[in-house]
């Protein structure tokens, strides 16, 4: 392992202190997972790679926040009931499969046991809070939410689709590929013949578990050689044989749909929702920035050395 590589090993493990309150690594990896699935759907992976520093970053900033938010929380909102707790954890442990596979799984001892439940009341807590707190984002209505249609007309495109099915072999040192071609020529010819394509699919198809239907997908979902076969293929038609890096393929389009818009009336209360979530997010970041301008942090930023 390099030196530097230990450094960023030893920096990870150093204390984020909120006011004399530690921000626990468990926190701050829940962050992180739930920035990389954001940004998941808007970069690619190589795009994420190269932020990776900033995401982790981000991701401490984020947790000290909160932190910072249930701190305020516990000031603001009244002790929550045991039942409400009890009734959260129980909930907690039917998402991990009952109470004997959670205790099977975890082995929490009692002061484990207690630490979770401290973190569902600070979490009911934090919940009241914010929904007391977003009573003052205005709720956004017709005129708002037509505006944003028409200001970002690209978000609402449906792209280009095709809906088609393949019949698939891939060579094996068993079959080589000239045997793999010659099979699906064979199968192309039934085709023109007439026969129908799903039961040569179930056939002669490497595809598992009647895989042969791909449903309806984007350019940019398929690899390249095979995407290139399905959008120029006429409805109804089917392929020549061809290769891609998966095998041999005789592809069918069963529907194509060129590239259309969402109508306003489908989409307005996704808008509505979209900009009031917005709102209230402005509502807790002005909160959140107030207090970490009179909040005690230190270590905040990566120590070296």
């Amino acid at each position: 392992m390099s030196n530097e590589a230990t450094i960023d090993s030893e920096a990870q493990k150093v204390p984020i202190l909120v006011n004399g309150e530690e921000v626990s690594d468990g926190l701050i990896q829940q962050e992180l997972q739930m920035l990389r699935e954001r940004y998941a759907q808007e970069m690619s992976r190589q795009e994420m790679d190269e932020k990776q520093a900033k995401i982790e970053s981000d991701a401490r900033e984020n947790a000290v926040e909160r932190v910072l938010l249930m701190q305020k929380a516990r000031t603001e909102i009244d002790s929550v009931r045991s039942a409400e707790i009890e009734a959260r954890f129980m909930a907690l442990k039917e998402q991990h499969g009952g109470e004997e596979e959670f205790n099977k799984r975890f082995e929490l001892s009692d002061e484990d046991i207690v630490k979770i439940k401290t973190d569902i009341e600070d979490g009911i807590r934090l919940e009241r809070y914010f929904d007391e707190v977003c009573e003052a984002a205005v709720r956004p209505g017709e005129a708002d939410s037509r505006a944003y249609y028409e200001a970002n007309p690209a978000e609402f495109i449906i792209p280009e689709l095709v809906h088609a099915a393949h019949i698939m072999q891939h060579p094996s040192p068993d079959v080589p590929l000239e045997t793999v071609y010659a099979t699906l020529l064979n199968v192309r010819e039934r085709l023109k013949k007439g026969e129908d394509f799903d039961a040569l699919a179930k056939e002669y198809s490497h595809c598992e578990d009647g895989g042969h239907d791909l449903g309806f997908f984007a350019r940019g979902q398929m690899v390249p050689a095979f995407e290139k076969v399905a959008f120029k293929t006429k409805v109804g038609d089917f392929s020549d044989v061809f290769q891609t890096e998966f095998g041999y393929h005789i592809l069918m389009v069963r529907e194509h749909k060129p590239e259309s818009v969402r109508p306003y009336e489908e989409v307005r209360y996704d808008i509505q929702s979209m900009i009031y979530d917005e709102r209230k997010n402005e509502v807790i970041g002005a909160i959140a920035d107030e207090l970490r301008a009179s909040a005690d942090i230190r270590n905040l930023e990566i120590v070296e050395g």
